[in-house]
Formats: structure tokens, C-alpha cells, sequence
């Protein structure tokens, strides 16, 4: 029997044993809603206030700067929502080619409107343009929006570079900055005041989280205008509470905040031996090596194969791995990050993500089998 190899965790990953544990006493006995004022409701509102409390420790934030919302994508979008509306008088919003769908069809519903949609260009090693950037800012500008790291290849987008060039720029010119942190988050120290951000988006289901919950910080809950209206979230996001995602965002984030030096520890031996075996299968090629990216991902080329071909040989022996993102695993298209980049190839990129749980043994079970299909066997 095959064994069962996980490593797609860009796209999902699995929720960590304590996580469920936590959560079974509101599957149970403790299901109020926390918007009622007796005993029962009031519990389970003190429960959130916890949450938050550890979610704003991660991020080095205050809880009252942050809101829940059903995931990465809501959050993205509520920023974007946000700006344009406290900027009606501008109408410019600078983003890179390579962000995650959900902003991108955003900026398609914008550009119908008659908002001016600026894509920066990345190199090979999907590195921002950082000429372009200075370029396109200017006092029409309302957002700019860039991912910490890429879903796709790992690369980190938001160095100390881009982050200072965009810090002085909003020094000469009025405009607000978004980050998409969903690849980021437990994978590196975020520190909402070095990025400098009035937005930052984060995902629960990437850190071992049920799907359905997402973060969104606001540096200026004042002038916020919310997408979905109502009294919760400081009247900041309508809508009862999804109790048990925010437990769990809670307690991710605290579990994360006391052991991330072991995490990160864990998952860079196990990405530095992955990468190792690699190097030395000849006909493929790992996108980005030299630069800096988040530690669990690699990108891959292969000469010989498609991508959809070796994930459903991979899939086969019990292996998950990926083309790309997840929310583009429907279309038929290269991937936009790769053709992006200017990647050979692209049809022939799987992307392969690890957590902290992968273990050498199922690196070596990955990569015999991925020899194996190399060699047509």
C-alpha cells in the first residue's frame, strides 16, 4: 500500500491535533453566540478577546488594529475596498503581476470603473521592479499592494528594500499601503511596524487552522470603511462571529508566537535536505535558489515532463504536490506568476510545500518516487 505524502501546504495545511482539542468544547457544550448578554454568550465573547489578544502578540500589533474575516481573500479585498473609498479623489493603485487572484480580480472590477491599474514587472526570481515602483507612485496613487512572499516560487517580495522605498515615497505622496502576509505568517516574524503597513491580510488554514477564518490589520481603524457592514468587530466587519475559526486563528498564533524558533528551525533542515536531493536529479531545475524566499517552498522545472503529468504520477504513489496555487488549479493556462517571471517551461513547474511536520522519511519516499517517474519506470 502506498504511503500518504502531504506537500501542498501553501495551499492547505492540516489542522494541528491541539487545535481540535481546543475546539471541541464549542462543537459541544459552549455554542452561544457571543453577541448575547448572558452568562453563555458572554463566555464565549471573553474567549474571543483572547484570541485577538494573541493574534495582535504575533504581529506585534494592538487587538483593537485587528478584525476577523472568513480568510485571505475577504481581507485582501476589504483593504482594497477600504482605500478607494477614503480616497475618492484618486484613482491609481499600484500592484505587482504575480499577487494572489483575489486582488487581481479585484483590480478588474476597479478598472471597469475607470481606476488606473498599474502591474509591476518581476525578473527570473520574481523580484519587484524597484525603479517602476518609484516610477508609477505619484499623487494619484490611492494603494499600493504587495505580497510578502509568493505562493508560487517562495520569494520574498517585501524586502527591507521595497518596504523603505515605499516608506519614503509615502512621505511625499498621500497613499496607503497593503500586504498580503498569507504566505508569510508563521513562516517569518512579522512585525507590522517594520513593514510599515496600513494593511496587512492573513489566512488561518496556511498555520493548521480550520478553512473559513482570515486576519486583516488596520493601522487606522478611524477612517476605515468596512465591505460588509455591522456592530461587530468594533462595527468593523458585520456579521456573527465564527467562533470556532477564531479560537483557532488564537491559538495558532500563540502556539507559533512561544515555539517559532523551533518551527522555523525544523522547517529549514528539512527544506535545506530536500533541496539537497534535488540538486543532484539531473533534468530539472529549482526556480529562485539564490534569492531570499519563505523556507518550506520550492519551485521545480523539468525538461522532459508536464507538470499536470508528474503530479498525477506523484498523486498515484500517494504524494500531493501542486502545479501552482490552488485558486488557480481549475484553469487550463500556465501559471501567471511563471509567465510572469519569464520561466521556461512554465507547464512543466510543480511546487512543492512543506510544514513543520514533513519528515525526512517522507522527503526520501518523495524524491525515490520522483526518480523513478524521471526514469519512466
Amino acid at each position: 500500500m502506498n504511503r500518504f505524502v502531504y506537500l501542498d501546504n501553501n495551499a492547505t495545511t492540516k489542522i494541528s491535533a491541539s487545535i481540535k482539542e481546543k475546539l471541541q468544547p464549542y462543537l459541544d457544550l459552549q455554542y452561544g453566540n457571543p453577541s448575547s448578554l448572558y452568562g453563555h454568550g458572554v463566555k464565549i465573547k471573553k474567549e474571543i478577546v483572547k484570541a485577538r489578544q494573541n493574534c495582535a502578540d504575533l504581529l506585534n500589533c494592538k487587538p483593537e488594529n485587528l478584525i476577523f474575516t472568513s480568510g485571505g481573500s475577504e481581507s485582501n479585498c476589504s483593504a482594497f475596498n477600504s482605500a478607494v473609498n477614503q480616497f475618492p479623489n484618486k484613482n491609481k493603485i499600484i500592484t505587482t503581476k504575480v499577487e494572489h487572484s483575489s486582488i487581481l480580480e479585484y483590480c478588474k472590477i476597479l478598472e471597469k470603473k475607470g481606476y488606473e491599474i498599474v502591474y509591476l514587472d518581476v525578473d527570473e526570481n520574481c523580484n519587484i521592479n524597484l525603479k517602476q515602483l518609484e516610477q508609477e507612485i505619484d499623487e494619484k496613487t490611492c494603494l499600493v499592494s504587495i505580497q510578502f512572499a509568493n505562493n508560487e516560487v517562495g520569494t520574498i517580495l517585501l524586502t527591507k528594500e521595497v518596504v523603505s522605498k515605499v516608506e519614503k515615497l509615502k512621505q511625499k505622496f498621500d497613499f496607503l499601503f497593503h500586504v498580503d502576509g498569507v504566505q508569510g505568517l508563521g513562516k517569518f516574524k512579522i512585525d507590522v511596524d517594520d513593514l510599515n503597513a496600513d494593511f496587512l491580510s492573513c489566512s488561518g488554514h496556511k498555520i493548521h487552522c480550520p478553512k473559513g477564518i482570515g486576519l486583516l490589520y488596520i493601522k487606522d481603524t478611524k477612517n476605515y470603511i468596512p465591505l460588509i457592514a455591522g456592530h461587530q468587530e468594533f462595527g468593523l466587519r458585520g456579521g456573527t462571529e465564527n467562533v470556532l475559526g477564531i479560537i483557532a486563528l488564537g491559538e495558532s498564533c500563540n502556539y507559533i508566537n512561544n515555539n517559532f524558533n523551533e518551527i522555523h528551525e525544523k522547517i529549514v533542515e528539512t527544506h535545506n535536505y530536500l533541496e539537497e536531493q534535488l540538486s543532484m536529479i539531473k533534468g530539472l531545475k529549482i526556480n529562485c535558489k539564490d534569492v531570499e524566499r519563505i523556507p518550506n517552498t520550492t519551485s521545480l522545472t523539468f525538461d522532459d515532463i508536464s507538470s499536470n503529468q508528474l503530479m498525477f504520477k506523484l498523486d498515484e504513489v500517494g504524494i500531493c504536490v501542486s502545479t501552482g496555487s490552488a485558486c488557480n488549479s481549475e484553469s487550463s493556462e500556465p501559471s501567471y506568476v511563471l509567465t510572469s517571471m519569464g520561466i521556461k517551461n512554465p507547464q512543466n513547474t510543480i511546487r512543492v510545500s512543506i510544514d513543520e511536520n514533513t519528515t525526512i522519511g517522507q522527503i526520501d519516499y518523495f524524491i525515490e518516487n520522483l526518480k523513478n517517474i524521471l526514469k519512466g519506470e
